[in-house]
């Protein structure tokens, strides 16, 4: 993405967006508590009986250990505000707000604004980009709008340092990063969503209101306001709230309520939020069902029944046809772990957004001709749109060697070089040549024909590209 500048609102007044390729105790210095300390959490409760988040003092990256010990105590079971887990500026937030606003104006990262109109507490609009210059230049001086951005690590590869932190959570359950620009007041409304969700404040500070009321829910559709485009709660009641400061860290599990509202920036305020996929269990029985039908080798196969009978209700289904249904229904489920995991891999790095046919490489390389090319460029990159994985190992053991994932489809491999080789890529977003094609005096790995096979289907597919590209 070339640079560009759009001169807007004040708080946007330089857009500009580049498309490129002593923690303690259990985590860190300070013990965990329910607020910054008992006694001061005990004095927060304000007049209206509103506390404190709980809190943690602590800095990213997280060891395992760490991690495990907030899965145990925190993922999916309740709030925290991590404070000073990331170091306020461009070492930890790369993209600065200039920038990010400046990809309102275009069309891949699906931009939207959110308006709060002054004719009540329903009076919300929301528009659709991309933007034009104008209209951004039209947005009102105080914070009555809150620009929304999406997909920000499959197009700007400074966003991916922010998953980083989160180097210990498997990569396929993370949905996206995304971004929210607003000025002094501005949000986006009180809410819940059926995914956990990370917020990390960038730039300018933001006050977050939650609740786990179960009234505040998602599917509670009588708890929002009807007949409008933004889904906002129509009596939402905090629990605790808390201001976060540059660099510190809002843990939300799904189905808390959250209201967040930009207070006290000097010019902008700037919020990151990494969601997690939630597949409904409605969508994964489609979704199987879906594969089991179009990975059947006997697609001519019709109802037969060569023992009918003669019957005296004609009206009537008989225990056979009954039977005979349940067999063809059952001969198509998993025999084994190695069958799920086969679907399940091809459906969580499935990318419906991916355009194939455009992330094809424009010269056609055989797998020996991109053996050399790989070597005098350096490395081949992976898209940042496609999600890689590997299964090395289910339950039941009915798996040999490694199901290699990327976009979607699946790479039987056996070879213990093939699957070092999967496993490498699954983590890196650069693989470098000098490491398996044994360039660095030893050092590489020696790739064989199972993984030469792989990287050419790769590259052919789109999903890795040569670093010169």
């Amino acid at each position: 993405m070339s640079a560009r500048a759009v001169h807007v609102h004040p708080v946007l007044s330089s857009l500009g967006a580049t498309r490129s390729k002593k923690v303690g105790g259990r985590f860190g210095v300070v013990k965990a508590t329910r607020g910054r300390d008992a006694s001061r959490c005990a004095a927060a409760q304000s007049v209206d009986g509103v506390g404190e988040i709980e809190e943690l003092h602590a800095s990213f990256p997280f060891s395992r250990e760490q991690w495990d010990n907030f899965m145990k105590e925190y993922w999916q079971k309740r709030p925290v505000v991590i404070r000073g887990a990331l170091e306020p500026g461009e070492a930890s937030m790369p993209i600065d707000s200039s920038e990010l606003a400046g990809l309102a104006c275009e069309s891949e990262f699906q931009p939207r604004i959110l308006k709060k109109g002054s004719n009540g507490p329903s009076d919300w609009s929301l528009d659709l980009g991309p933007f034009t210059e104008e209209e951004l230049q039209s947005l009102p001086s105080d914070g009555s709008w809150c620009v929304v951005v999406n997909d920000l690590e499959k197009h700007i590869p400074e966003a991916t340092k922010l998953l980083d932190a989160f180097d210990h959570f498997p990569r396929w359950r993370v949905a996206d990063v995304q971004a929210s620009l607003s000025g002094e007041g501005g949000g986006v409304g009180a809410h819940s969503d059926q995914f956990d969700v990370f917020l990390m404040q960038g730039e300018g500070r933001k006050r977050w209101s939650i609740s786990d009321d179960p009234e505040y829910a998602p599917e509670k559709e009588e708890s929002f306001f009807e007949n409008i485009d933004v889904r906002v709660l129509k009596d939402f009641q905090p629990k605790t709230r808390s201001l976060l400061e540059p660099g510190d860290v809002l843990y939300l599990p799904p189905r808390v309520a959250h209201h967040g509202i930009a207070e006290g920036c000097d010019v902008v305020c700037v919020t990151y939020s990494i969601g997690f996929l939630a597949p409904t269990h409605d969508d994964l029985i489609l979704s199987y069902a879906q594969s089991a039908v179009d990975t059947r080798n006997a697609v001519t196969e019709r109802w037969s029944d060569p023992w009918l009978e003669p019957q005296a209700e004609v009206g009537q289904i008989s225990q056979a046809a009954v039977k005979q249904a349940g067999d063809i229904i059952r001969d198509s489920m998993p025999k084994t772990e190695a069958d799920i995991a086969r679907w399940f891999g091809c459906h969580v790095t499935g990318n419906l957004g991916f355009d194939g046919e455009q992330a094809m490489p424009e010269e056609k390389l055989s797998p020996d001709e991109l053996q050399d090319v790989w070597a005098e460029e350096g490395a081949l990159i992976r898209r940042a749109d496609v999600k890689f994985a590997f299964i090395d190992e289910v339950a039941d053991g009915s798996l040999e060697g490694c199901l290699f994932f990327a976009g979607g489809e699946v790479w039987h491999l056996k070879s213990a070089s093939s699957i070092q080789l999967a496993r490498h890529i699954a983590k890196n977003d650069e693989i470098m040549a000098e490491n398996w094609q044994g360039l660095s005096d030893g050092v590489g790995h020696e790739i064989d024909g199972d993984g030469v096979a792989l990287v050419h289907d790769l590259f052919s597919s789109g999903f890795l590209f040569l670093d010169g590209d």
